[in-house]
């Protein structure tokens, strides 16, 4: 194990990896430093030193834009799309790691090769479809989208699912319990940390994103963090004192919280991974 970690590959994966972290520390750095700064001392003195630093920036989307409701906003589709996409992904990929079915090789191809096709190349007929179900500017329909967007979920669990001992089900129904409390009670409780890390992954997807919301939230009341950002990048010369400080406020959340729970996503992934 030592050898390994020391060896000539070890160290240059090593040095990448700082490198990398290093260069996305220093982005986070600058941008916080330059929501400090007013706007003119920052198109003045680009790469100087600023006496002048102050937090009217902030204070700015905070209290005049209504950052929380924005803030709000993401939160609630979050939680929504998450719980959904759980439900979804857990009970799927169940339904294809334990039985055997026919076409089942079809299904989880099916989904396999979901990973391979963004939102957006279905966005016309799903936006019509939204449309015919009156669901056009409702935080439902793009919890809806994000909730359905399962491929790597079910990817992962399915292995994980078809790996499990299948004496832990049957003494499962040897105590007497249905297909639902096996389920319940004793399989997604073992698939925790592949769902909690998948969790973690999909949440941090679904609070970046932009596309979604900006295609089927058109009211400035439900649109989320992505948008507002968007607000100050439009004519970025003119905000782009702004544009930083918001551009922190949406990233700081979702950081703290994978940073938070790094080790936990990490392991999650390898008992996924390891298990299939």
């Amino acid at each position: 194990m030592h050898k390994d970690l020391r060896s000539p590959s070890a160290r240059i994966i090593r040095c990448i990896m700082l490198l990398f972290t290093g260069f996305n520390i220093a982005i986070l750095i600058y941008m916080f430093y330059n929501s400090l700064r007013p706007r003119t001392d920052f198109l003045t003195n680009t790469f100087g030193l600023s006496v002048n630093l102050t937090i009217d920036n902030f204070i700015k989307i905070v209290v005049k834009d209504g950052f929380f409701r924005y803030f709000l906003n993401s939160f609630l589709i979050l939680a929504g799309a998450l719980i959904l996409s759980i439900l979804l992904s857990s009970t799927v990929a169940y339904g294809l790691g334990h039985y055997k079915f026919r076409f089942k090789r079809f299904w989880k191809t099916y989904f396999l090769v979901g990973l391979m096709f963004p939102i957006q190349l279905s966005i016309v007929p799903v936006f019509l479809i939204t449309k015919q179900l009156n669901l056009i500017n409702t935080f439902t329909s793009v919890i809806l989208i994000f909730g359905s967007s399962i491929s790597m979920a079910v990817f992962l669990l399915t292995n994980f699912f078809a790996n499990l001992p299948h004496e832990i089900y049957e003494a499962a129904v040897i105590d007497g319990a249905g297909e639902f409390r096996t389920f319940a009670q004793i399989m997604f409780p073992l698939a925790s940390p592949v769902v909690f890390s998948m969790s973690i992954l999909t949440a941090v997807n679904i609070w970046n994103q932009f596309f979604v919301p900006l295609i089927f939230l058109q009211s400035d009341s439900k649109k989320t963090l992505p948008l507002l950002v968007m607000k100050y990048t439009k004519k970025l010369l003119m905000t782009i004192d702004s544009a930083f400080a918001v551009s922190i406020l949406a990233t700081v959340p979702i950081l703290i919280l994978f940073i938070i729970f790094s080790s936990e996503i990490l392991k999650g992934i390898a008992e996924g991974g390891v298990k299939g």
